[in-house]
């Protein structure tokens, strides 16, 4: 309790910068994360680098599934410039590419993770950028936002879905599962629309199961609504 009100009195800027403090390198080994927080972009450039499945190709990544059911949304809608808000190493750009799809530009704040996507997928563009400080989310032009395993990684989720220009369709990911870096997730559909439906004009939320163990993303689709 008293570090949630802490952390409601802080800046962000000066909160973020304790938090890369907190976990800086000791003696060449990395500090522990702390589960279940907001990370910095550090702890993003530190998985990307540890994990080697997110250099795959897009066909041999756990996610795949789930991607080809979004991919095959934004071709449904007839989405041409898309605005992917924690684009990652590429993979689901690589994935639009592929598509067909004309315009994509794809925001994260992991240097790591925006490298790799320059390289694996040279013909979209890429930008290091902080979502709530970018003024790209404005000036770049786009029909469809994506925000996959995005929301559940931000204290600020409502905020930044505040920024979307009504009428904007959104195709969006959140999970049924605790991580390092979710500071929420969800349970049921019901638990889904309870949370965001009032960001949107409507809203649909399907499951999507992600593996025989119970692991569940709740896929959302919506248009944005009047603020």
């Amino acid at each position: 309790m008293v570090k949630n009100i802490l952390r409601s009195l802080t800046p962000p800027l000066i909160w973020k910068a304790v938090a890369k403090l907190r976990r800086a390198k000791l003696g060449g080994r990395v500090a522990k994360w702390e589960h279940g927080v907001e990370q910095p972009p550090e702890y993003y450039d530190w998985s990307f680098e540890r994990g080697g499945h997110w250099r795959s190709h897009y066909t041999e990544s756990h996610y795949y599934p789930l991607w080809t059911v979004v991919a095959d949304r934004v071709l449904r809608a007839g989405a041409e410039r898309i605005l992917d808000i924690g684009c990652g190493p590429g993979q689901v750009a690589s994935l639009l590419f592929d598509k067909g799809i004309p315009r994509y530009l794809g925001l994260d704040f992991s240097p790591a993770r925006v490298q790799q996507a320059r390289t694996v997928c040279p013909g979209y563009r890429f930008e290091v950028a902080d979502v709530f400080e970018t003024d790209l989310l404005d000036e770049w032009d786009h029909d469809c936002v994506l925000v996959m395993e995005f929301l559940e990684h931000v204290e600020r989720d409502l905020d930044f879905l505040r920024r979307i220009k009504p009428g904007t369709r959104v195709i969006a990911t959140v999970p049924n599962f605790s991580s390092t870096g979710h500071v929420r997730y969800f349970d049921s559909v019901e638990s889904v629309k309870e949370r965001y439906a009032a960001c949107f004009a409507s809203l649909d939320v399907k499951v999507h199961l992600g593996n025989a163990k119970g692991t569940k993303y709740y896929l959302m689709e919506g248009l944005v609504g009047t603020h």
